[in-house]
């Protein structure tokens, strides 16, 4: 295995941040989960410290990698660039590599074409604070690709089914693309939570996209 790293994880007690959080133990990490609330199950191995990371003046301390998990939900609607912004600087300066979770909607459909957010109308059934934070990813993914350091980033984007609601069965196995949206046989895409989690810290240990936007599905 790879040379154990230390982890931040901002958001590490949400559903993709917990997810991470366990499969960086799995492997042997130093993991440290940031969040405003505590974990309703905790796991072993994890530090976890109490802050609100789209508010409070995180200290990375000696994290090698830094995972950004953030859901600018309710109160927090309208912080979540000006968070990682900061959090972009902030990882720079102590040389570490930062890693986002994004949004599918970033993604598009075929290549050239416009990313989903960017041509396409949400669904009347989408709760609008899911727009709303959809469209705050796509402006994080924005700069990003206007970072003209040596930051060195990943942005990935899960499938559409991705989330609490539909957490999907731990299948053992992914895919990783591009900034174009995976699909399978049956036009479906989705990914859970654990296999999500296994691509991105394959990427973590193992980096084959850099200062890159990547999708993640079965």
């Amino acid at each position: 295995m790879s040379a154990t790293k230390n982890i931040l994880i901002l958001g590490g007690t949400g559903y993709a941040g917990s997810a991470l959080a366990r499969e960086a133990v799995l492997r042997g990490h130093s993991v440290t989960a940031v969040s405003r609330s505590a974990p309703a199950a905790p796991v072993d191995g994890v530090q976890y410290v109490s802050a609100d990371a789209l508010a409070d003046d995180i200290d990375l301390g000696a994290a090698q990698v830094v995972i950004g998990a953030l859901s600018p939900r309710a109160e927090n609607a309208g912080t979540l660039l000006k968070s990682y912004r900061r959090l972009m600087d902030k990882t720079r300066a102590a040389g570490a590599r930062l890693v986002l979770v994004g949004g599918f909607s970033c993604l598009r459909r075929e290549a050239g074409a416009p990313r989903m957010i960017e041509g396409e109308s949400f669904p009347p059934e989408v709760p609008e604070a899911v727009v709303v934070e959809a469209k705050e990813n796509m402006d994080v993914l924005n700069a990003l690709l206007a970072d003209a350091s040596d930051l060195d980033w990943l942005f990935v984007s899960p499938a559409m089914e991705f989330s609490a609601w539909m957490p999907g069965e731990d299948l053992g196995r992914h895919r990783v693309g591009g900034d174009v949206a995976l699909f399978d046989e049956n036009g479906r895409s989705a990914i859970s939570g654990p296999d999500y989690a296994r691509a991105v810290l394959d990427e973590i240990e193992t980096p084959a996209h850099r200062r890159a936007q990547i999708g993640v599905a079965y």
